[in-house]
């Protein structure tokens, strides 16, 4: 791997003479995201946009990010070592011979240091991590509702009248023989 690798970070700031939410619209536009998070990119913290890109690509990114009114900073990303070991590595050297007590530490004890992290904790399993906000009870007026006694029929119902469908002028066709399968008669009208 010859060429190296870099990473396109936005940091926040903005080109000169650029306001804030043109440049957000602008980030938003450019990636297809929603602009809360363009507001989150833009939000003074470095984030990576695009990382393992050669020079010229990162350039690219950096113009593109520019002309959306967003300054972004190139870095070189650390390479990664080749699969394969050198031809010419030696073994590790044997380990020094114990002498079987086991109060003896071949390192002195290491200070404990404080993590530099944020000071985040972890949250109780099963505990609603969403912002949102409890909504207000419904308060609705039954007063004009009232309970019917049990048994009774709600509905009224209806006296339709019987159908009267005239079927005069109907015919059902002979059954078929049995012999040969075609009907007894033919009909007066045969169908093309």
């Amino acid at each position: 791997m010859g060429d190296k690798a870099y990473l396109v970070a936005v940091t926040g700031q903005l080109v000169d003479g650029v306001d804030h939410a043109t440049a957000q619209a602008n980030l938003a536009r450019l990636f297809r995201i929603p602009e809360a998070r363009a507001a989150a990119m833009l939000s003074g913290k470095p984030v990576v946009i695009k990382k393992g890109v050669d020079e010229v690509t990162a350039r690219r990114y950096q113009a593109s990010l520019r002309e959306a009114g967003v300054l972004a900073r190139l870095m070189a990303c650390a390479s990664e070592p080749d699969e394969s070991p050198p031809a010419n590595v030696e073994p590790d050297p044997p380990a020094p011979a114990s002498s079987g007590d086991l109060n003896e530490s071949p390192n002195p004890p290491v200070a404990q240091v404080e993590p530099a992290g944020p000071d985040w904790i972890l949250a109780p399993v099963g505990t609603d991590l969403s912002d949102r906000e409890e909504p207000p009870p419904l308060e609705v007026d039954l007063s004009e509702l009232s309970l019917a006694e049990p048994g009774v029929t709600l509905g009224t119902p209806r006296d339709d009248p019987p159908l009267e469908v005239d079927t005069s002028d109907l015919t059902l066709a002979p059954p078929p023989n049995e012999e040969d399968g075609s009907s007894a008669e033919e009909p007066d009208n045969p169908r093309p």
